[in-house]
């Protein structure tokens, strides 16, 4: 594992977590400040090299202050070569009022490389009554082959102090509730066979959570599965997809997502 890093970020050494993959890297980022203020820009570059694999998430959730004047980016690059496995998990994003954010993320997945990532956007600090007080989070991620050609693309743009999205062809609730991606990319197992194993997961998680949504659907080209879950509360939303990550896990290499403690 080779990192380089520029202050105040972290890259912390690597652990090895997993007791079936014990050659698994398991890497924290870790940022000592308080957050993501006005005018920063937060870039994050993973490699992955032919055969080796990796679980790459950070310490804590990441906090995007006030910005009165500006906005900050987090600009995030990912690299699978041909083998490779990259497990991407960070902790929820949490826009405080007078948030502006925007993100980037290109990942880039050789046609034998896999691919679990996810992602949690809370709605503000709900316990402070911020719901809905950002000014705007905006986000364009981008997944692709070695040779550009397209696996799956997405983008939102949302500024809710001057439209809310609380409607059905967004986040579609009456509270504002947290939004949960998961993206799987592989050539290595059934397409159909694990989006129907992750749908199954997913009926499950929405049983014993019945105020948490979620959907399932394979990826163009059956280049792997998406899933979004939506649900008042950010824990509750978080829990579920980590779930359906870790029975994604177990399709791709056999193995459930192990404890981790990150404090």
């Amino acid at each position: 594992v080779t990192s380089m890093v520029r202050a105040p970020f972290v890259v912390q050494r690597p652990f090895y977590l997993d007791s079936v993959h014990d050659e698994m890297a398991f890497v924290f980022l870790a940022n000592p400040t308080a957050g993501i203020f006005q005018g920063d820009t937060q870039r994050i570059s993973v490699a992955v090299g032919p055969a080796a694999r990796a679980h790459v998430t950070n310490q804590s959730a990441i906090k995007v202050h006030a910005m009165p004047e500006g906005s900050a980016w987090q600009e995030t690059e990912l690299l699978i070569e041909n083998d490779g496995y990259l497990e991407y998990l960070p902790e929820p994003i949490i826009p405080f009022k007078g948030a502006r954010l925007g993100q980037r993320t290109r990942i880039t997945v050789a046609s034998t490389g896999s691919l679990l990532y996810g992602e949690i956007l809370a709605q503000g600090r709900l316990a402070r009554g911020e719901a809905l007080e950002y000014e705007r989070v905006e986000s364009r991620l981008t997944i692709c082959r070695p040779d550009g050609a397209p696996i799956h693309h997405e983008s939102y743009w949302m500024t809710p102090r001057s439209r809310s999205p609380l409607l059905p062809a967004v986040l579609g609730a009456d509270e504002a509730p947290a939004l949960g991606s998961l993206l799987v990319v592989t050539q290595g197992v059934d397409i159909q066979t694990a989006a129907d194993q992750l749908r199954e997961t997913a009926l499950a998680e929405m049983g014993a959570n019945p105020e948490i949504r979620v959907g399932v659907t394979r990826l163009p080209g059956d280049s792997g599965v998406a899933v979004k879950a939506l649900g008042p509360e950010t824990q509750g939303v978080q829990s579920v997809v980590m779930e359906l990550a870790s029975e994604a896990r177990r399709l791709l290499i056999g193995a459930a997502l192990p404890p981790s403690r990150k404090y």
